[in-house]
């Protein structure tokens, strides 16, 4: 009987060993959650091994994940699936027919983006209208006009000079032979004579101002009909319009005048062009064709451009989002006992079964000894 109590006893603390034992291990998975000190002295297994290795295991764990499990073609594979193209075709036709019902213009789709961005698009290209015509104006305030006029519109206009001496020749004789013309130089002729003393007053003796406005008016015909007035014309023209055009903008308008007309220009071409009307067209309206074709076709070529390049690029795009940094910085800032919870619920009776295992085995091992000491 005695042999009996003893192995029980054995058998009974041997358990409770066990058990508790492995209870404790498990308890100091997570607890203490912070390190123990004793006289000032930090005290062995604390914290516990999971809040001590927690660092280094989140480290392990991003690594893990994104080096195994996350990989650029693991992404690529199931970028090139089925799934994943009639996904994006889906979203695609849900955003068209959106768009479509509720009329999203340009500027909406940019205010949907950012509350301001509408606005900086719209001065951004407002200035850079600005800035494109006061380059350009200063590039031709820099040149001379010969410059400025095209080939083919010089060698018209230099024809036209060429033969301008002509048309004022002809217009010159054509004013003489007039009636006004007449008029004029017998207006002269009188002034001439009434403002210039006696000897002009003499002259009235001999000629009549009718017959000397004649032989005046004769004398500048055959004056504008010979070869070397003609001659002197074509030279005096020719000579100021290459004058004119070897001189600078420059020199014909002021700084001032300058900022004024690129100013107006810069005015002139926002008010024609209207880029904050335009942005308020609803999109499907600006080109209704190329709309319903993209609808039509465009969306496939869309989707196949999308996957080509986050599959060229995908390697790098994790790389910049740093997930195995994000994943080490997630369970480091996840609380011990949230861990802890979720560990427990999970293994929870994984863990009841190793407690009662420990309580068997040292059950086993205390039922071995009271045999063994009793024998013995």
């Amino acid at each position: 009987m005695e042999t009996v109590m003893m192995i029980l006893i054995m058998a009974i603390i041997g358990s409770l060993i066990g058990g508790l034992t492995n209870k404790l291990a498990i308890t100091m998975l997570f607890k203490p959650y912070e390190t123990k000190y004793l006289f000032g002295y930090p005290l062995p297994f604390t914290p516990g091994l999971i809040p001590r290795r927690r660092e280094e295991a989140s480290t392990k764990l991003g690594e893990i994940i994104m080096g195994h499990l996350l990989t650029p073609e693991v992404f690529v594979e199931k970028l090139n699936s089925e799934n994943t193209r009639n996904f994006l075709l889906l979203f695609i036709d849900q955003q068209l027919e959106t768009m479509e019902q509720e009329e999203w213009s340009t500027s909406y789709v940019l205010n949907r983006i950012h509350p301001t961005l509408n606005e900086k698009i719209l001065h951004g290209l407002n200035d850079e209208i600005h800035k494109n015509v006061e380059k350009y104006g200063e590039d031709i305030y820099e040149k001379n006009i010969d410059e400025l006029i095209p080939t083919e519109s010089r060698l018209k206009l230099d024809q036209y000079v060429f033969e301008t001496h002509e048309m004022i020749l002809g217009k010159a004789r054509e004013y003489i032979r007039s009636e006004r013309g007449y008029h004029d130089i017998f207006t002269m002729i009188d002034e001439f004579i009434e403002n210039r003393g006696r000897l002009a007053s003499s002259l009235k003796v001999f000629f009549s101002k009718d017959s000397l406005t004649h032989r005046v008016q004769n004398e500048f015909l055959k004056l504008l009909n010979q070869e070397k007035m003609n001659n002197i014309l074509q030279t005096f023209i020719m000579q100021e319009y290459d004058a004119l055009r070897a001189r600078d903008v420059a020199s014909l308008i002021s700084e001032s005048d300058k900022e004024k007309m690129l100013s107006n220009v810069s005015t002139f071409l926002q008010q024609q062009i209207d880029i904050e009307e335009k942005l308020n067209i609803p999109i499907y309206k600006l080109n209704p064709e190329l709309f319903k074709s993209f609808k039509e076709k465009g969306k496939y070529q869309l989707v196949e451009n999308i996957i080509q390049y986050l599959g060229k690029n995908f390697e790098k795009i994790l790389d910049k989002l740093q997930l195995a940094q994000l994943i080490k910085y997630q369970i480091d800032n996840f609380e011990l006992s949230k861990i802890e919870s979720l560990v427990m619920e999970v293994s929870s009776k994984e863990l009841r079964m190793i407690t009662m295992l420990g309580f068997l085995l040292g059950g086993i091992i205390g039922v071995v000894q009271g045999i063994i000491v009793s024998v013995f």
